[in-house]
């Protein structure tokens, strides 16, 4: 019988994600409404956010191969914060195209591969990898809080007032982070500067290479899923970058913005405590592909409402399907790969899958909505949610995650 984590063991995962989701909130439910401030067109606006995925294709699993070789996951995650800060601050003053473009550049460089690192950490210190939403809610918690703070400091200082929490708020995850993500007997300090200075080397020369991507992904049912799951990501990033915009077409304020991102966050909570009951129940497969079509039914509900709070009404569904998506994938890939490799598989899968769908999501979701309307596009994502519904239960439905051997599972 496995024995069950101390509730430390969950808690010191929890603070970190609850820094890094309030820094998410500061930032991912008003960079849209921030770069159409500077002047920017529907089009533009999406080439910028599609740029931010671009770097981040492959500067997540980058992070996650120096983090693997390394063996520790804390002092890539210190570094990646602190750049991400400082380009958060170059961006809060950017308004020339060329200082933008470059401030993005740098802010993806950071922000990228600090999630999957926390998750392929967090991952180990839950003890049993379906308890990881339980840590993850603490995050959705914050994002509430802090979206609406965002939202204030928004409505006193502009667009701009986005920047006034989201860089701290990223410094404070980097150093919470060094902290807290530690398990017994676990410190660089203790490795011999010869042993750093070969992880380094090593860590540096796959980061920089395809095959890390490429191994992630070489079992055919491994493969599979990724395809699924980008094709889930690009429908769930044409809403997610888009729809403040269209709050704001409805009449909506930055007020009702963060409400629309915080009601889908809150719905999160109570579905991520459960996750590890329902998974045992259900099966973590088939939650994953009740996570998509929620996504789905969220697109097509907000491009049919005519009202801004129509809009918040319907966010539930897509806490539902984040929830169930994202946490689905981090416990599924963590039972389908080697502890030793962990990192950079979840760098491929929340980090690379989730950036190709913001590309795909950003820049044809900018066309489409700049030659039609929004709600066409969003129309089209709730039919991009069915398809990679589909995708994802032909990849994995009824299967088990593939077994590792009992000393990689970690």
């Amino acid at each position: 019988m496995s024995q069950v984590p101390a509730p430390s063991s969950v808690v010191r995962p929890a603070i970190v994600y609850a820094l890094l989701f309030g820094a998410v909130a500061a930032y991912s439910p008003y960079v849209a409404v921030y770069l159409r401030s500077t002047g920017l067109d529907l089009g533009a606006v999406g080439i910028l956010i599609a740029l931010h995925a671009t770097v981040s294709l492959i500067a997540a699993p980058t992070w996650g191969a120096l983090a693997d070789a390394l063996g520790d996951v804390r002092a890539p995650i210190l570094v990646a914060s602190f750049l991400a800060a400082g380009a958060a601050g170059l961006l809060a003053v950017a308004r020339e195209p060329l200082t933008l473009t470059a401030s993005l550049v740098l802010l993806a460089a950071g922000t990228s591969g600090i999630t999957p690192m926390v998750d392929s950490k967090a991952v180990r210190m839950v003890g049993q990898r379906d308890r990881i939403g339980r840590a993850r809610a603490w995050g959705s918690a914050a994002f509430i809080l802090l979206a609406f703070a965002t939202g204030v400091a928004i409505g006193q200082l502009g667009p701009v007032g986005l920047f006034v929490l989201y860089g701290p708020m990223l410094v404070a995850t980097g150093i919470a982070a060094f902290a807290l993500l530690r398990l017994p007997g676990e410190d660089l300090a203790s490795r011999s500067p010869a042993t750093r200075s070969r992880g380094r080397v090593s860590g540096a020369l796959s980061a920089f290479s395809l095959s890390t991507i490429v191994s992630a992904i070489r079992q055919p049912i491994i493969g599979r899923f990724f395809v699924g799951s980008v094709v889930v990501w690009t429908a769930f990033a044409t809403l997610q970058t888009f729809v403040s915009l269209r709050v704001i077409q409805l009449g909506g304020d930055a007020t009702v913005v963060g409400a629309t991102f915080s009601v889908a966050a809150l719905t999160e909570i109570p579905l991520m405590f459960a996750f590890p009951n329902l998974a045992r129940r259900f099966g973590a497969e088939r939650l994953l592909i009740v996570g998509s079509i929620a996504f789905g039914l969220r697109a097509a509900a907000v491009a049919l409402v005519s009202s801004p709070w129509a809009v918040v009404a319907v966010s539930p569904l897509g806490g539902i399907g984040f929830a169930f998506f994202y946490v689905g994938t981090v416990t599924w890939v963590a039972g389908a790969v080697p502890r030793s490799v962990q990192a950079t598989a979840q760098g491929v899968f929340t980090g690379t899958a989730v950036s190709i769908g913001a590309i795909g999501g950003s820049v044809i979701g900018g066309l489409i909505g700049g030659a039609f309307s929004l709600q066409v596009l969003f129309g089209l994502a709730a039919v991009g949610s069915a398809v990679g519904a589909v995708l994802v239960w032909r990849a994995i439905g009824g299967r088990r995650a593939p077994a590792v051997a009992p000393s990689e599972a970690g």
